[in-house]
């Protein structure tokens, strides 16, 4: 790679860091190709970007953002899953690719200026989707309207059921 090159992919790449929500490391040493096609095809659906980058480079770019806590996973072959967006999204298909390929592992991740261990990231993953939440929120939300609406259907139904029973002894 030319050194003109480089400097356009250490800008690009530091780009998108400045801009994304959070990054995942991950090392994808003794994959094969079609096999980093297929995380990458997934993370990509989530609606993040993952690229195989080499570590000086990506060490560059995180330093040009002031990153520096990442640099001590900045060894062996790595890529990066740059997310933005559904952050929970990204970190699923990375555990369940790190789950269905032995070689495939993720090393560590940057949420929020903090940086994260594999663990963290799992933990991650495991979270709800913002739709499941969303969706959890608006339940929660919407519980009492539905709660008043049916009380209120219930006292013209007991009136009924009252006046039912009076009928009823009335006619014995």
């Amino acid at each position: 790679m030319k050194k003109a090159d480089k400097e356009q992919l250490v800008a690009e790449l530091t780009a998108q860091v400045k801009e994304c929500d959070a990054l995942f490391l991950t090392n994808y040493k003794g994959l094969t190709f079609p096999q980093i096609t297929e995380v990458r095809k997934a993370v990509k659906e989530s609606g993040s970007d993952f690229k195989v980058v080499k570590n000086t480079l990506l060490k560059i770019a995180l330093n040009n953002n002031e990153i520096d806590s990442m640099d001590s996973y900045l060894v062996e072959p790595t890529s990066v899953a740059i997310v933005k967006g559904d952050v929970a999204a990204a970190a699923k298909a990375m555990k369940k690719y790190a789950k269905e390929f032995d070689k495939f592992e993720i090393k560590a991740g940057y949420l929020d200026g903090n940086a994260l261990t594999a663990n963290d990231v799992n933990v991650l993953a495991d979270l709800p989707s913002r739709e499941e939440l969303l969706g959890k929120m608006l339940g929660s939300i919407n519980a009492p309207v539905v709660n008043f609406v049916s009380l209120l259907a219930n006292i013209p139904r007991s009136l009924v059921n009252v006046l039912s029973a009076v009928k009823d002894k009335k006619d014995n």
